[in-house]
């Protein structure tokens, strides 16, 4: 089986995908393909960007929209093939697997899972992870979320079976949660 795990900046899917890795299922991490694809293509985001530094790319292509479609083209094609790569030699090694992208939708990488868990999480709870864990003040944080705001499934795109997972604080409350997920698509 491969899960999907998508949701909004700071709801959590990284603890989610944690506690699916905790039950065995092997991680897909996009968000660390996107480090390796920048690295693969750095010659065309030095290019484009004139750095390579994560903050600084960052910073730039969250306050343009323009920006961020001009980063998206250049390592978008090299991490769908990676995930494609990744899934084939779990599904071809018989094991389970979780695709953790908050691009999910938007970069077609649906279409490799069996099914998607949105993990959603209150507006503040969000805001308070992004400031602990990004130092991430309030522009910012809007900021990332109005980039953010095709993230769902859109009408033209086929969809698979979505979960929705709420995360709210309490871990071991998450966990029942996803246990209860895995036992269900299980049946």
């Amino acid at each position: 089986m491969i899960l999907g795990i998508a949701g909004e900046y700071c709801a959590g899917k990284s603890t989610v995908c944690g506690i699916l890795a905790e039950k065995g299922f092997l991680e897909i991490d996009v968000d660390s393909l996107g480090h390796k694809a920048r690295d693969a293509m750095s010659e065309k985001v030095m290019q484009s960007f004139g750095t390579l530094d994560r903050k600084e790319i960052g910073e730039i292509v969250f306050s343009s929209a323009e920006q961020l479609k001009k980063l998206e083209s250049i390592v978008h094609p090299w991490m769908i093939a990676e995930v494609e790569r990744q899934v084939n030699d779990i599904r071809t090694g018989g094991r389970n697997g979780v695709v953790n992208a908050a691009l999910l939708y938007p970069m077609g990488l649906h279409r490799f899972c069996d099914t998607v868990i949105w993990v959603k999480a209150p507006v503040l709870i969000r805001f308070l992870r992004a400031n602990r864990r990004d130092s991430a003040g309030l522009v910012p944080f809007i900021r990332r979320i109005r980039s953010q705001k095709k993230l769902y499934p859109q009408k033209d795109q086929k969809v698979v079976d979505i979960v929705n997972i709420v995360n709210a604080g309490n871990r071991a409350r998450l966990e029942r949660r996803v246990s209860e997920v895995l036992n269900n698509l299980q049946r």
